[in-house]
Formats: C-alpha cells, structure tokens, sequence
C-alpha cells in the first residue's frame, strides 16, 4: 500500500463519492467499518485450523460439523472448509453446544 502525502489525501477526499466518504466518516469516529458492500473476513479454515483456533481436537470440530453446530461450505465430496467469521462468532458465544 502507497502512503499518501497529506496534498494527495485531500485531493482524494474532495473528490471521493458519497458513499467513500461516508466510510471514512465512519472510521475517523470508530463506528464499525463493515458494510454490506464489504463481506469483512471471507477466510476458510479446514478443519484442523478450526480445531487450532478452538482449542478443540479435530473430531469435535467434525461433530461440531456433523450436527449442524458450525456451519461449512463442501468444496467437494469430503473436503470442507469452515468460515473464520462462524469460528470467530463460535468462540465469541463461549459456550460449546
């Protein structure tokens, strides 16, 4: 990423559209910056990865998958992957269900 000079930053912010300033309105005041134009965190994770971040072994991470309490994507026959935004909101919630 470029670093801007404070004369290129103006120019860029006179002419930025509604919907960018607006964006950057929001970050100058720290409200959250995700919007439904940008999707925030579109990682997957595989299994293992998961049972990384959870601090679960992999088999309670392919039960948790089995009985619908994670969701995933299949990308094919056996091959799943697990978005880092449900293990985010999974470990978040705190409790294993």
């Amino acid at each position: 990423m470029q670093t801007l000079t404070t004369e290129q930053r103006m120019t860029m912010l006179l002419a930025a559209s509604p919907d960018t300033l607006r964006r950057v309105d929001r970050v100058l005041t720290g409200e959250p910056t995700e919007t439904k134009t940008d999707p925030g965190d579109r990682r997957l994770l595989s299994i293992a990865q998961a049972a990384r971040a959870l601090n679960l072994s992999r088999t309670s991470v392919w039960r948790m998958l089995r009985d619908g309490r994670l969701p995933f994507i299949e990308l094919r026959p056996g091959s799943r992957r697990i978005p880092s935004a449900a293990v985010t909101e999974f470990a978040r919630r705190g409790v294993a269900q």
